[in-house]
Parts: structure tokens; C-alpha cells; sequence
């Protein structure tokens, strides 16, 4: 059997499958700026999360296990700039390719602590998981509209699924 995989296909596929349509990703390019004025917070609210399970607290502390503060800040400014990237809800080449590395960074044995696991792939569940669920409540809280709040959050819970799979697939090696 091949390893080659078709990326773009496999993304158009599970775009597909969940039912993403033109009208749902422009509900996610219209939100855009709300979610991007809550995206510090959220993202200091999952390292928060993150930090309270030994197992996944060992990513972001040094040596001696206290608090490695540089390296929270440089994470969630990674997590910031997807989302940036994601609430543009793209489908061209590059998006995907980098979907796929940030699978690949979680699988692998992180460099900068080579004795650590790699990144158990519940937490990267667990982190989609959380955001689609502080989505949900900020769309709601901001926007008038509470049916095209329900619509926007369903277009953001197909959209997080998405990039999710791409996300795991190093992971899914029984998928190749």
C-alpha cells in the first residue's frame, strides 16, 4: 500500500462528509473579528487547562517543573496565528500543508524536551473540544441574532472537525 496521501483530497472529503458548505464558511469569515477579540483569552483559558493534567503541564515546564513561561507565550501565540489563519476558513494548498505539520509536531517527541512523549492526541481533542464549546458561548453572547448565532456556531463546530482530522493524522496511521 501507498504512504502517499492526497491531502486536498482528504480535506475536500471530510469537508464533504461534515456537510461544510460555501454559506457556512462565509458565517465563519463574518465572525472573524468577534472570535479574534476573545482569542487571547481563550487561548490562555486551554493553556490553563493544559497546565492543571501533569501530562500535558510537562510540555509547558522546565526541567524542574516549575511554569516555563516563554514557552506558553510562544504557544499561544502559535494557537492565535491559527486562528487568524482559520477564520479566513481556507482551503487552499498551503492551509492544508500546515494542518498536516502541526500534526506531525504533535506526534513527534518535542525537541526541546527529548524525553517527553509525544503529545497524547486526547489533547489535542480536548483543545478543539474546548474552543468549539467557548465559541458556541461567545457567538451567542455577541451576537443579536440568536438564530444566525446558532448557525454560525454549527459552520464553526463542522469547520473545527475539519482541521481536526488533518490535525490527527499522524496519528491515524491505520487511515493510510
Amino acid at each position: 500500500m501507498s504512504k502517499v496521501m492526497d491531502w486536498p483530497a482528504r480535506f475536500q472529503e471530510m469537508i464533504d462528509f461534515v456537510g461544510l458548505t460555501d454559506d457556512e464558511r462565509q458565517l465563519i469569515k463574518d465572525s472573524g473579528p468577534i472570535i479574534l477579540g476573545h482569542v487571547r483569552k481563550l487561548t490562555e483559558g486551554i493553556y490553563d487547562q493544559l497546565l492543571a493534567y501533569p501530562e500535558s503541564a510537562q510540555f509547558f515546564t522546565t526541567e524542574d517543573g516549575e511554569r516555563d513561561e516563554k514557552r506558553i507565550e510562544d504557544n499561544i501565540q502559535t494557537m492565535i496565528s491559527w486562528f487568524r489563519a482559520a477564520v479566513t476558513a481556507p482551503t487552499n494548498q498551503g492551509f492544508i500543508r500546515y494542518l498536516v505539520g502541526i500534526s506531525q509536531m504533535h506526534a513527534n517527541i518535542p525537541v526541546h524536551r527529548p524525553n517527553n512523549a509525544p503529545v497524547a492526541p486526547r489533547y489535542v481533542i480536548g483543545t478543539i473540544s474546548y474552543y468549539q464549546t467557548n465559541l458556541d458561548e461567545i457567538l451567542h453572547q455577541q451576537m443579536a441574532d440568536p438564530e444566525l448565532a446558532r448557525r454560525t456556531c454549527v459552520a464553526w463546530n463542522k469547520w473545527l472537525l475539519v482541521m481536526l482530522e488533518l490535525m490527527l493524522a499522524n496519528y491515524l496511521l491505520h487511515d493510510r
